[in-house]
């Protein structure tokens, strides 16, 4: 479990998730990009999920990547340090599912 420490010296990282593709769709590229989110949550003070570009998240990729990163997170640190940007409706919705 990861638990927020507060240090005023960290950054903050963007993931582009139009430069991963325009559609994430598969529980496999979903465990790769929660891992990798892991890693900058742990080095960075605030992590940006950009979902500009991004027309279609299945179901199966919100659930292995979103749902499993709050189970592996506390609560404090998921609403701490991740934010959502540009989200169109369709997106918004299979995540907030997934959650």
């Amino acid at each position: 479990m990861i638990t927020l420490h507060n240090n005023t010296n960290k950054m903050t990282h963007t993931i582009l998730f139009r430069d991963i593709s325009p559609s994430l769709g598969t529980r496999d590229l979903g465990a790769k990009i929660r891992l990798n989110i892991i890693e900058k949550i742990e080095t960075n003070e605030k992590v940006y999920l950009d979902f500009e570009g991004v027309d279609v998240v299945t179901n199966s990729f919100a659930h292995e990547c979103f749902s499993k990163l709050k189970d592996k997170v506390t609560l404090d640190v998921f609403k701490a340090k991740i934010a959502f940007l540009n989200t169109n409706d369709f997106v918004q919705r299979v995540i907030i599912s997934a959650m």
